[in-house]
């Protein structure tokens, strides 16, 4: 007849939970919806009590978490990033140097890729946890390779031009 019991979980600030069985509360406990500072109001109208006190629930309240609770801390490290959203430089050199590939208009982007992927190098020394560092390289490889088609083709015009 105990098991048959419900009872109510009332949390800080008065909220209540429930009517729950032991067993549902159990549950609840093991999943860590239950804290500590919880009280268990039993519907049979005794007074309410600690939910720690309650010998089922008492092991599962008072445990360490054992699963993350969702919150990330900010200053962690993020691991590898893909795009490096926080070098902008690196990034906006990146894409400029994919541009610079197109004949002429890599004497226009291609030094300015160049600059900005020295630029991009220059954060990740100083900014380690900003990323970006294989974009900066392709940008200034990028860069150097749209700048000399560039000229090449600026020379080959003047050549036509100026030819036999």
């Amino acid at each position: 007849m105990a098991d048959q019991l419900k009872y109510k979980v009332r949390i800080a600030g008065g909220k209540e939970y429930g009517p729950a069985d032991m067993g549902q509360l159990e549950r609840w406990a093991q999943e860590g919806r239950i804290p500590s500072d919880a009280m268990l109001v039993p519907e049979d109208a005794r007074e309410p009590y600690p939910a720690a006190d309650e010998p089922r629930l008492r092991a599962h309240i008072l445990a360490p978490p054992t699963r993350s609770t969702g919150v990330v801390d900010p200053h962690a490290h993020e691991g590898p990033a893909l795009v490096p959203y926080k070098n902008p430089a690196a990034l906006v050199g990146y894409y400029l140097s994919i541009f610079s590939c197109i004949p002429l208009i890599g004497l226009v982007l291609g030094p300015i890729s160049i600059f900005l992927g020295i630029r991009g190098l220059i954060q990740v020394s100083r900014h380690p946890e900003r990323k970006g560092t294989v974009h900066a390289w392709i940008a200034i490889a990028l860069g150097l390779i749209g700048t000399a088609i560039g000229v090449l083709m600026l020379v080959a015009m003047f050549s036509g031009f100026f030819g036999p």
